[in-house]
């Protein structure tokens, strides 16, 4: 990490003192003489490097390059015992990373944080504020996270650079250097044991097969990291093998030749930790519901109930057709805030309920210590054969009412259905985490135990064949990078803990299973894979000239100086297969036991999910309180079988031929006077048939896949590049510029019922899901130019400074290769971009002894994908806004009574179907009130969508049914629609490095970064916003979204809700500093060895890190004092502490024998820190809501081996 600030003053005669002792000398080892297309770890002395391959990948020294390039040795690696990302990253300049113990976490600021990138943590970084650097390797792409085993040194680029590093990320790059076969023989094996059962080994050979002319390399690791979270964890296995060769009979005189060829193969498999606490939905139970059980058959139903008279006979009216007398009981309708035909307000409504994560098809119960769930069952009734009283189908049976489970709601939920909250209708409310770890052991335990993983693999080939002339003056390389990287997750859980309060089953039975904690999952969402593919070629070639060389020309020799000239002609091509896909599901003929209407064909309806529910403990009921309740995690992973004999309610009727269907039936749930049609006694009734059970485990992915996104890549550039130094030195520059040539093609699987059909084919009959150059493509082209300048001021008053002082500038920028990006309305986004310029001052003393580096710099990124997690699934997702919308706005103009279906017309009196299309007065309304109220927010509604954006956004994403009134889908969403932001990062960075003697190294970097976004959206995402609020906020607004009586839930409260208040949040914070961002951070790391005396051998180090406060949210302005508009206090946000973290280590190392070397360390990291939480977000006024998990003390012990 030091080597930046070294590198970038004048280089001293080297002192020991400088550098800490150097390892001692093996006497078979040769000098070999390196290209000027490489770089080695040999020439690397303690934190201290000299050179690196960025300058146009030609060797250069770093004190002559103008640009913030920190290179990571492997000493820094040994000491700090770093090996990723993950465990590096906390220590280095303006970078921050993810993990367990790294110092960022990803979080979003929406309505509810989960954890991100589980998958790969190592990938979660994020430089100067900005977004993720780039991985690279051996400056080629890749997807591939490194490790330290194969690993010479780590260069980092901060800031756009596209000479120095190419096209990359415009916040940075980390490029690893993997380890080259050298001609002599050695070896080492390390073993690395730590906390939690954590294990390492790795095993690192190189054999010279011919003297100085052939030599082979192999690399093995197997790395099994263990967390404090049990089960979690990641097993991580690599091979690399690396050959060199300098055949001697080309290498003759002045000229050289070299090849080199690596190969990795590796695997990682995991069951990564969460770093965010989980939600809340069990203490609630006790604070807000009393403990309260509810009846599912009850809880929902808001109906009137009736007496009886004396006869058991009903009441009716005067004129014997209205049945009176009717109350409602105080143990139903809980979940509905109006009941009743009139929607009264409903004095037993608790919005404190919540609604499960299943609404339909198999439900799968199982207890903590099973692997096969003991339960299969409809989670609600489907009864589409129920019928009518004149014998015809019309989905419904009177005498089963709507029942559904009920869930303590998140507080986020809460607020959505409770008027009385403030700024209820803007949706600010937050999910709340669970902070009492006697509650649920989040510290120690990972909710989802072994019900959820993540995998990568991968395999990369790299060769290069290098030939220098004229001693080095001359010289050229090819070079060939090929890489597969496929990664992919099953999710399970969201991370929410909750608490079974329904006293029943749906058939009526006592619910055996009530009070226990539980956790859930859908299987729905959180499940991908992504195959990437990239193969690279590459030409460099350069030539070198010193004036001053020989001392020829004298004086002018030394002013001319010396001057490189380098470039390059490169072609990659990169290739990615997307896809998103159920984890379980079920096959179509299961539609037709649970659904007649068209959406029940959709494989992600609800009629179609396979629900996983996990319970967590014993009954809870009578506890007096949650605190010490120590609820365990899910356990074993839940094995779901191929068929299961699933409990349903068969709705086909069997009733004998004497059985009028038009009959009077006096329904006993309710006394109600219905007929014979609704009495479930006249069905088949309560039954178990065997479903089977798609498993994208199991070889059915592609039936359960309902997004993929094939993208291919072409990209052809060429780049020139002059390096040179005048006047001895005292000057030297670098100016590069840089032409890419981008060609993207895209196409995204054509859907049927929301799954992806790969089958489909084009006109021509060739297949839609493929990439070839037939698909949609978007070409872009653009040169970038860098330079750079360096003034050396002791090379112009020679020794008259006491201290070496080098000034510097420089300008770079650069794009991202991205695939093809499209905005709302189909159109091929630009590229990222971005640009950095950078001024600054080295200094350091004349013994070598103490270096000082300080940077001021500005990076800014146009066209970046946006980061603050606009909710753009409201209007692009499954069953988005326009979906639902035009839905309802069919049914209320129709009168259907379900959804979709257009022969489902019913008159104003009919109670089949499920939907009430008439909506029902309120507080103050007739019903010709209600009815106008309903015609406007239609022909808002009508008016809308004939607006020209929303026609281009209904073309590009292939909605239909706006000419009918079928259920309405997306037969071509827009591939890789993205919203942008622009974003500026602007900054001090300080860099000091000190070796105050031979034994003692010091370093220490901080960073000022002020880090804020702009444009948020894009133009395309925020004109259609405009118009959209503008509608939403007048009869549009008014459009009911769960059927007419439901006056609480219209379409304006779920805008604000769901997307407005979080945009507008959003839009405010331009200007501000960018999420989870910390303005100041800085780390310090030294280390002592002991070179004599009765220490000798031993050396001990320790650094610490501190990170500044973190603005977590913001206070809300009432403009108007009434909640009708708000805005957010910028100038005074809720801030979430400051942090630190202190790291230690001891080593020893002596002589076994002549032959091996013996080192062990101990690394202690984040000391004295025990199980706390750190606050990630608030509410909107100031109260914690969301909470991450710390850092905690953790230890290893690495033994090694050298031979």
């Amino acid at each position: 990490m030091l080597s930046a600030v070294v590198a970038q003053a004048q280089t001293p005669p080297q002192d020991p003192a400088a550098t800490g002792p150097a390892p001692a000398a093996r006497a078979e080892e040769e000098i070999i003489e390196l290209s000027p297309f490489e770089v080695s770890a040999e020439s690397d002395q303690g934190y201290v490097a000299t050179q690196t391959l960025a300058g146009s990948r030609i060797n250069t020294k770093l004190e002559d390059i103008g640009s913030a390039i920190t290179v990571i040795t492997s000493e820094f690696l040994k000491d700090t015992g770093a090996v990723d990302n993950k465990s590096l990253l906390m220590y280095t300049p303006n970078t921050e990373v993810g993990g367990m113990q790294g110092n960022f976490r990803g979080i979003s600021g929406g309505q509810t944080e989960s954890d991100s990138n589980l998958t790969n943590p190592n990938s979660n970084t994020r430089v100067r504020g900005l977004s993720s650097a780039d991985n690279t390797r051996n400056f080629f792409m890749s997807n591939i996270s490194w490790d330290g085993y194969n690993v010479d040194r780590i260069d980092m680029q901060r800031g756009a650079n596209s000479i120095l590093f190419g096209m990359g990320s415009p916040a940075g790059i980390i490029n690893s250097t993997t380890k080259t076969a050298q001609h002599r023989t050695f070896g080492s094996v390390d073993f690395r044991y730590g906390s939690y059962g954590a294990n390492r080994q790795a095993l690192d050979y190189n054999q010279n097969l011919l003297k100085d002319e052939l030599s082979i390399r192999v690399d093995l690791l197997r790395k099994d990291e263990q967390y404090k979270q049990d089960p979690a964890y990641s097993l991580d296995r690599r091979a690399y093998g690396a050959l060199r060769y300098d055949p001697k009979f080309l290498n003759r005189g002045a000229h050289k030749t070299t090849l080199k060829v690596n190969y990795e193969k590796g695997s990682v498999r995991s069951n990564n930790p969460r770093t965010v606490a989980p939600i809340d939905c069990i203490t609630p139970w006790w604070d807000e519901l009393d403990q309260t059980v509810y009846n599912p058959n009850l809880v929902q139903n808001s109906g009137e109930f009736y007496n009886l008279d004396a006869n058991g006979q009903p009441y009716y009216d005067t004129d014997g057709t209205t049945q009176i007398n009717s109350y409602f009981p105080t143990n139903a309708g809980q979940y509905n805030r109006t009941r009743g035909k009139k929607s009264e307000a409903n004095p037993t409504y608790e919005p404190w309920l919540g609604a499960p994560s299943m609404y339909g098809g198999v439900w799968a119960q199982v207890n903590t210590n099973q692997s096969v769930p003991f339960s299969y069952s409809q989670p609600e009734y489907a009864n589409i054969g129920g019928l009518s009283s004149k014998g015809t189908v019309d989905g419904g049976i009177g005498g089963l009412p709507f029942s559904r489970r009920v869930t303590v709601a998140t507080t986020a939920y809460m607020a959505e259905r409770d008027l009385t909250v403030p700024y209820q209708k803007w949706g600010l409310w937050k999910s709340t985490s669970l902070t009492d770890s006697s509650v649920y052991d989040f510290y120690n335990n990972l909710i989802d135990g072994d019900n959820k993983n993540e995998w990568q693999d991968f395999n990369a080939f790299n060769a290069s064949l290098s030939q220098t002339f004229f001693n080095q003056k001359l010289g050229f390389e090819l070079a060939y990078d090929q890489q597969d990287y496929v990664s992919g997750q099953y999710s399970f859980s969201n991370g929410t803990v909750f608490v079974d309060i329904n006293s029943h089953n749906l058939d009526g039975t006592l619910n055996e299973n009530v009070g226990k904690a539980y956790t859930e999952s859908s299987n729905t969402w959180g499940n991908g894979k992504n195959d990437v593919a990239r193969e690279s070629a590459r030409f460099s070639a350069y030539g070198s000239h010193d004036f001053s060389e020989r001392n020829r020309w004298g004086w002018v020799g030394k002013l001319l100086g010396k001057h490189t000239v380098s470039g390059l002609l490169s072609r990659d091509m990169w290739r990615s297969d997307n896809r998103s896909f159920k984890r379980y599901g079920t096959p179509d003929e299961f539609a037709s036991l649970v659904s007649t209407s068209a959406s029940g064909l959709n494989i992600d309806d609800n009629s179609r999910a396979v629900t996983t529910l996990v319970y967590l403990s014993d009954s809870l009921v009578g506890q007096s309180s949650y605190q010490g309740l120590n609820i365990g995690r899910a356990g074993d992973r839940v094995e779901m079988p191929e068929t299961v004999q699933w409990k349903y309610f068969d709705s086909t009727w069997n009733a004998p031929a004497t059985v009028d269907k038009a009959a009077t039936w006096i329904n006993p749930y309710n006394n109600s006077v219905s007929t014979q049609a609704e009495n479930p006694a006249n069905y088949v009734g309560w039954s178990t048939t065997d479903v089977k059970i798609l498993s994208a485990e199991n070889g059915d992915q592609d039936a359960l896949t309902m997004g993929a996104n094939l993208n291919r890549r072409k990209t052809e550039s060429r780049a020139l590049v002059w390096q040179g130094g005048f006047w001895d030195g005292a000057i030297t520059g670098m100016y590069g510029i840089r032409h890419d040539a981008v060609r993207n093609w895209g196409v995204a699987g054509t859907k049927v019922r929301n799954r992806v059909n790969f089958d489909a084919t084009n006109a021509d009959g060739s297949l839609v899901y493929q990439a070839t150059d037939k698909a949609r493509a978007s070409v872009y082209e653009a040169n970038s130019p860098s330079w750079s300048v360096m003034a050396k001021l002791n090379k112009f008053v020679g020794d008259r400074l006491p201290i070496n002082v080098s000034l510097y500038y420089n300008e770079s920028q650069n794009f991202q290769i991205e695939s093809a990006r499209q905005d709302l309305y189909g159109n091929a986004l630009a590229m990222p971009s971005g640009k950095t310029n950078e001024r600054g001052i080295m200094l350091s003393t004349k013994d070598g002894k103490y270096f000082v580096r300080i940077n001021k710099y500005e990076t800014s990124l146009v066209n970046a994908n946006n980061s603050t997690g606009i909710p753009t699934w409201f209007f692009t997702g499954q069953g988005n806004f326009i979906m639902r919308n035009e839905d309802r706005a069919d049914a209320y103009e129709y009168h259907l009574t379900e959804l979709g279906n257009p022969n489902s017309v019913a008159d104003t009196g009919t109670t089949t179907g499920t939907w009430a299309w008439q909506y029902a007065p309120t507080s103050g309304q007739t019903q010709a009130d209600a009815d106008a109220l309903s015609a406007a927010a239609v022909a808002a509604w009508r008016k809308y969508t004939q607006e020209p954006i929303v026609q281009k956004i209904i073309k590009a994403w292939g909605f239909n049914d706006f000419n009918n009134t079928q259920l309405t889908t997306m037969s071509t969403p827009v591939s890789n629609f993205v919203a942008t932001e622009d974003q500026v990062s602007k900054g001090w960075e300080y860099e000091f490095v000190a070796n105050p003697t031979k034994n003692w190294s010091v370093s220490f970097n901080a960073s000022e970064t002020k880090a804020m976004r702009s444009n948020i959206g894009g133009e395309a995402l925020q004109e259609f916003v405009a118009l959209t609020n503008e509608y939403q906020n007048g009869p549009m607004g008014q459009i009911r979204q769960w059927g007419g009586g439901g006056a609480g839930s219209t379409g304006i409260n779920s805008w604000n809700g769901n997307f407005y208040s979080k945009y507008l949040l959003m839009k405010l914070q331009e200007g501000t500093y960018s999420t989870e961002l910390r303005r100041w951070r800085f780390n310090f790391v030294t280390n002592y060895r002991f070179t004599e005396g009765k220490l000798k051998g031993f050396r001990v180090g320790g650094g610490y890190r501190w990170q500044d406060k973190v603005a977590i949210g913001y206070p809300v302005i009432d403009v108007n004092g009434d909640g009708s508009a708000i805005s957010f206090d910028m100038a005074n946000p809720y801030y979430g502490p400051r942090l630190d973290g202190i790291d230690l280590w001891i080593g020893y190392e002596r002589k076994l024998t002549s032959k091996i070397d013996w080192d062990i360390q101990l690394n202690v990291y984040n000391v004295g820190d025990g199980n706390r939480l750190i606050p990630a977000s608030t509410q909107y006024d100031g109260t914690v809501a969301a909470w991450t998990i710390a850092p905690c003390q953790t230890w290893s012990v690495t033994s090694s081996f050298r031979f």
